[in-house]
């Protein structure tokens, strides 16, 4: 987690402001600094806030612990494998849920909350298969997931 809480200060740092959104990690992570390629740069903006470091304010995120002060090695870099190790491996649902919550603009907590209720309203489904109900009942595209979800179902 320390790397992560670097990462931040870096990004906050080399903005010069506490005030972040996933666009700040993409343009310095992967075209001011080459380090990564924007879908990872994107991944490690979400991993820092699914691990609690980034707290969403109205338009934008703060680093959940002070910046001010934190030391960052002079030699800091932060690389695909430092990326890698940080990401959990992403699976078809949390694929999904990701494409709703950026097609729909809503939170994640409250997608969530209604892929549940049609879960428990359906019975035996799995959380997959409710969330492309989800989809289709909000008129979200989701054929792209269909092959990967029946892969899961057939095991």
């Amino acid at each position: 987690m320390e790397k992560l809480k670097q990462l931040i200060a870096y990004v906050a740092k080399r903005k010069g402001s506490r005030e972040l959104k996933e666009e700040d990690f993409v343009k310095i992570l992967s075209y001011e600094r080459g380090w990564l390629p924007p879908t990872q740069a994107r991944r490690a903006f979400r991993t820092c806030v699914d691990a609690n470091l980034l707290e969403r304010r109205n338009e934008h995120y703060e680093p959940t612990f002070e910046i001010k002060g934190f030391i960052i090695p002079l030699d800091f870099i932060f690389t695909q494998e430092d990326s890698e190790k940080y990401t959990i491996k992403e699976d078809v649902f949390t694929i999904i849920l990701d494409h709703i919550c950026q097609t729909t603009g809503k939170e994640r907590k409250e997608v969530l909350m209604d892929i549940n209720a049609i879960k428990r309203e359906l019975g035996v489904i799995t959380v997959e298969v409710a969330a492309l109900i989800y989809c289709r009942e909000n008129g979200i595209d989701c054929e792209q997931f269909y092959n990967e979800v029946e892969k899961k179902l057939t095991g």
